[in-house]
């Protein structure tokens, strides 16, 4: 028997006060009803009703046993009534992983507006270079770019952007721009510590990996950004990330040729989307929507649904 079981009749048969009102309420028969507060009685091992023909009334531990049974029934309505809220409207504490190469640049604008618009949620960002296990460590919802892993993960996708080669002037001036790839090889490439860049085919089907090589190498799009304005080479950044730059003239990106368009598409992940949070299911679809409006800006530039 379960530990709520005749409980529920219980408190039901007091605040009636009979067997027979109770029954109605609940929409279940008087010998049902009867038959789970006498076997939560011979749980507990007391009585907690006089039963007579005329009257029903409380034994003292019946007494001290359904107050504390109603603050547990009004407890557990407080709790529903919270939850069926929660699931309505967001509120809570939404913890996101981001990827601080360029995931945080990205999202964070996305991010601080969506808390502007829904205050009642608390919002965590956590940044490394690492993906994160959403289910160990308990994060609501990570981006991810390109493809993905299989996994019993939910993913949707948000859109992408494209990235470029670029440079400072001075650097193409003196060292010109590369015609093809393996052209790559002479030139002092500013990358990741996978020395790996990827490049679409021009009907964007498939992606090539180009291994390049440089004096400069870090994980951070800061770094990469810093290093390509002083004119140390050529790096391959986001066009959104750069574009300050190039409006200012600290940077000039590589004329497109037919091997070097590289977008990436940036993915929603969390887990399972059954019984989804509001919060999650509002960040995304307000995600999708953002996203959406800064592609049609045109001050948004590389930005592709």
């Amino acid at each position: 028997m379960g530990r709520w079981e005749g409980i529920e009749e219980y408190i039901c048969v007091v605040e009636a006060g009979n067997f027979t009102a109770a029954a109605e309420q609940l929409g279940v028969s008087k010998s049902y009803v009867s038959k789970q507060v006498s076997l939560l009685e011979d749980r507990l091992g007391a009585r907690l009703l006089q039963r007579t023909t005329r009257r029903l009334t409380l034994t003292e531990v019946g007494m001290t046993f359904f107050s504390y049974c109603k603050d547990m029934a009004d407890q557990l309505e407080k709790a529903e009534s919270t939850l069926s809220e929660m699931q309505q409207s967001p509120r809570g504490t939404l913890r996101l992983a981001l990827n601080s190469r360029f995931g945080t640049h990205y999202m964070a604008g996305a991010v601080a507006e969506f808390s502007r618009s829904y205050p009642e949620v608390t919002v965590e960002v956590h940044s490394s270079f690492q993906d994160v296990n959403l289910l160990a460590e308990n994060y609501d919802l990570t981006v991810h770019y390109n493809k993905l892993a299989d996994s019993t993960l939910v993913a949707r996708r948000l859109g992408g952007h494209s990235l470029c080669l670029c440079a400072t002037s001075e650097y193409w001036d003196k060292h010109g721009q590369p015609e093809h790839p393996e052209e790559l090889a002479r030139h002092n490439c500013l990358a990741t510590p996978d020395r790996i860049w990827l490049f679409n085919t021009p009907d964007r089907r498939d992606t090539v990996k180009i291994k390049v090589s440089g004096n400069w190498i870090s994980e951070d799009g800061a770094n990469l950004l810093a290093a390509a304005k002083a004119g140390i080479g050529i790096a391959q950044l986001p066009e959104f990330y750069i574009k300050d730059a190039v409006q200012n003239g600290e940077l000039v990106k590589m004329q497109p040729r037919d091997w070097s368009h590289s977008f990436r598409i940036a993915w929603a992940v969390y887990p399972n989307s059954r019984h989804l949070s509001a919060k999650v299911r509002y960040f995304i679809n307000f995600l999708v929507e953002y996203l959406h409006n800064l592609q049609k800006d045109d001050n948004a530039q590389g930005f592709i649904e």
